[in-house]
């Protein structure tokens, strides 16, 4: 790779352009092979609706999805969901009427036709570029990190073997494209806050943004950079720079928290209620509860069950259907179904409505079985490791390891990004139903650190290689 890029012909491209090229060139080469989902499936309809009551009636909304109303009456504001997402998908439909009558199909539909046009083109443009950014400033950093060239092409070259599975998020109206950006935009700030020393603080200033935007498109990621804050907090304290090194932490802290403001405001003005989402949390977590009921013999099923390929060979070891109770279907004998259906109708009655509900859970069922609910969160945490199936799988060691010898080593760099994304990963698995899609931050350090590790195995075989060869000589 080095050869090629070092030959006379491409030296003379600016590396950045070149990276971008290669990466343009790689996704349009794979993205007319994606199937488009209509607009219905999955969780685009939750989008869509908020998307829609923001265009008929000027009000951010639950959705119709999570909203009971009558044709004659506006729905009420809402709060369940936050609110970049469908401010991107409002601004959309503005300029785009075909995406509007779309949208309009799906909730006049009730999300349950699939005859709706599936023309989402503008939003998936704009996902697309996302994703392209993604991937280039991927490249950034391993260049930034390494300082090597080698290094960023080797990342670059083992992050686009997702690219199939990324451009199938770049398809659907949902968060998970424009939550990524913003989380790599972050890393990627705070990378260069730690490599430009004279201008750190606005590199700091510039992450907490991206972080409160992060935040405001999935409503976990202001809880993992407070989680995140708090470790390296204590490795500040055990730094040489104590004060400057706190300093940046609560400067990044103090923007991600006025960026993220102005929503918490709204929501106790509009709905009396100083919070930054509302049923969505204690939702997710009795789904998440579900979980904590398979029996010791399906606990270690699970790790077979959620592996890639898990329920083949589930089925293969132990009889068809084994893994049947572990699937996101709607098999009324599933965990999920179960969380979705029987337990959320108990909880919502005992706790008296969705405002009670998350207290009434934590009470009843995390804190006395603490410890099971513990054990759970590690295979739904494994599972939602394997992103991109096999590839994380392979990667998921590689990057512990690196992340073990950067805390040895005290490698603040690789720490940034590696940490919290390892954060992300039990938080989410601790308190919802864990899926590789909620954990695709994981790409940032599992290419980077396979290409560390695969820079040294090559430059370890081609020494070996030298030396047998002066031997023979």
């Amino acid at each position: 790779m080095s050869q090629f890029l070092s030959s006379s012909r491409w030296a003379k491209v600016p590396k950045p352009a070149l990276a971008f090229s290669v990466i343009v060139a790689t996704l349009m080469l794979i993205w007319p092979m994606k199937k488009i989902m209509p607009l219905n499936a999955f969780d685009q309809p939750f989008y869509i609706g908020i998307t829609h009551d923001m265009l008929d009636y000027g009000r951010f909304t639950n959705g119709f999805m999570f909203e009971s109303k009558t044709h004659e009456d506006p729905p009420p504001p809402g709060m369940r969901f936050t609110p970049v997402y469908p401010t991107i998908l409002y601004v959309v439909a503005r300029l785009d009427p075909v995406f509007r009558s779309a949208i309009n199909c799906v909730v006049r539909t009730d999300g349950k036709s699939d005859r709706c046009p599936e023309t989402n083109i503008v939003v998936r443009k704009i996902q697309f570029m996302m994703l392209c950014i993604i991937y280039w400033l991927i490249w950034w950093m391993a260049r930034r990190v390494s300082g090597k060239e080698r290094i960023a092409w080797l990342a670059l070259g083992i992050s686009l073997l997702t690219a199939s599975d990324m451009l199938g998020h770049v398809d659907y109206v949902m968060t998970e494209t424009t939550s990524i950006f913003f989380v790599t935009l972050t890393f990627t700030a705070l990378i260069e806050a730690t490599v430009r020393q004279r201008h750190g603080l606005l590199w700091f200033c510039a992450a907490g943004i991206f972080a409160g935007l992060a935040g405001l498109t999935r409503p976990e990621y202001p809880y993992v950079a407070v989680f995140s804050c708090i470790l390296f907090g204590f490795f500040a304290i055990l730094s040489k720079q104590k004060l400057r090194n706190t300093a940046s932490i609560l400067v990044f802290l103090g923007v991600l928290a006025l960026t993220i403001t102005p929503w918490i405001a709204r929501n106790r003005i509009v709905l009396g209620r100083t919070a930054f989402t509302s049923s969505y949390g204690a939702h997710v977590l009795n789904e998440r509860i579900a979980f904590d009921e398979m029996t010791w013999f399906e606990y270690r099923l699970s790790y077979l069950c959620w592996l890639p390929d898990g329920n083949g060979m589930g089925s293969l070891l132990f009889g068809p259907d084994t893994c049947d109770r572990f699937q996101w279907s709607n098999d009324p004998n599933s965990f999920y179904s179960i969380g979705n259906g029987p337990l959320m109708r108990q909880s919502l009655k005992a706790s008296g409505g969705w405002p009670h509900m998350m207290p009434y859970l934590i009470k009843t069922y995390i804190i006395p079985h603490a410890f099971k609910h513990f054990l759970v969160t590690i295979p739904l945490a494994l599972r939602g490791a394997y992103v991109n199936r096999y590839w994380g799988l392979i990667l998921l060691p590689i990057c512990l390891l690196m992340t073990w010898r950067a805390l040895r080593r005290r490698d603040t760099q690789i720490l940034i990004l590696t940490m919290p994304a390892w954060i992300n990963l039990l938080f989410v698995a601790a308190v919802s139903v864990d899926q590789p899609r909620y954990n695709l931050m994981l790409i940032i350090p599992y290419s980077i650190s396979g290409a560390i590790v695969l820079e040294n195995f090559l430059k370890a075989r081609v020494m070996a290689r030298r030396i047998e060869v002066d031997t023979a000589v």
